[in-house]
């Protein structure tokens, strides 16, 4: 089984790491457009709302390259591999946290 499958990682860690970078670069691309949209016609921009869906695509993004890693580390789990792996895991997990305080700060603001 596992020969049948391990060709294919290396396509499955690409696929898996452009999916995280395109939900990203989509919601940046269509906050700016709000943001601008907004702007231009000098309508009251609802930033928090704005800044919240950027947020949450973040996070997505930072999950996406985390199961790209694991699927990284599954080709070749060797020591210095696994080492590198709990490191990017430990950073991107704190980074994800973070993100969800700051969002779950924002969300309360869209709420008032």
């Amino acid at each position: 089984m596992e020969t049948l499958f391990k060709p294919w990682v290396p396509y499955l860690v690409t696929a898996v790491e452009a999916c995280g970078a395109l939900v990203i670069i989509l919601e940046v691309l269509r906050t700016t457009g709000l943001y601008l949209y907004g702007f231009f016609r000098r309508e009251k921009l609802n930033v928090p709302q704005l800044r919240l869906a950027l947020g949450q695509s973040m996070v997505m993004g930072l999950e996406f390259q985390v199961a790209a890693d694991i699927l990284k580390t599954a080709l070749s789990p060797k020591w210095s591999d696994l080492a590198l792996l709990g490191a990017l895991v430990a950073i991107r997990t704190v980074l994800n946290y973070l993100l969800e305080r700051e969002l779950a700060h924002i969300a309360d603001q869209c709420q008032i």
